[in-house]
């Protein structure tokens, strides 16, 4: 018998029912909110609008989040806030291709417009802005870590070489680009961020080690 099963034989059968129900409902929500911010935006999102899509009550919602900035923070961390693997291409730009594609395709689809979309509204809340701080640095930091240690191992970079400095270049250049460019970010897009800016960049080593220290309003 497994801890969850354990931990509830002890209910009853509709306590078991109800605690069996709660993830799928709570990612029913988060699903709901993201279909939301997708369609009206942050700022003409409701939490009734959120209930009425999740089919769940406004009860429900606010016994667990008691406000809008509050549980656009869950769902965030729901959709962005894992760790990918890092990719092992065997070779720095290999790796970094990998790396700056699959971030432009984040970017091109629906949920890169709802993060632009919030990005705005982080600016006037600190709920979603230490959020977004956590779904786009602090879990993502030990894949940019992997990467530049692997290449480090190789004896492609010089040690130390700073790993915040590649999540800040290429996220600087893809948020910059979609904000201010109808060029598509596509494969040609990714070679020129990685062979004409992050490889120059992360070679020359110059990155101080207080440049790895998050910002301190972030902190």
């Amino acid at each position: 018998m497994t801890d969850t099963e354990i931990e509830l034989s002890g209910l009853g059968p509709a306590a078991v029912k109800t605690a069996k129900r709660a993830p799928d409902r709570r990612e029913a929500i988060c699903e709901a909110v993201f279909q939301l911010l997708g369609e009206v935006g942050y700022d003409r999102m409701t939490m009734d609008a959120i209930a009425t899509r999740a089919r769940a009550s406004k009860a429900t919602l606010y016994r667990t989040w008691p406000d809008k900035p509050g549980l656009v923070a869950e769902a965030l961390t729901w959709r962005f806030g894992a760790t990918p693997e890092a990719p092992d291409t065997g070779s720095l730009r290999g790796d970094l291709m990998a790396l700056v594609s699959f971030a432009c395709q984040v970017s091109n689809s629906p949920d890169g417009e709802v993060m632009t979309g919030v990005m705005t509204a982080a600016a006037r809340n600190p709920t979603l802005a230490r959020t977004l701080y956590e779904c786009t640095f602090e879990s993502k930091q030990v894949l940019h870590e992997t990467i530049v240690r692997r290449a480090v191992d190789r004896g492609e970079l010089s040690s130390p070489t700073c790993a915040g400095l590649l999540h800040e270049v290429m996220h600087a250049m893809i948020i910059a680009h979609k904000l201010t460019s109808a060029e598509p970010m596509d494969e040609a897009y990714a070679a020129h961020v990685v062979d004409d800016v992050l490889i120059p960049v992360l070679a020359n080593g110059a990155a101080r080690s207080d440049r790895c220290d998050p910002p301190p309003d972030a902190a």
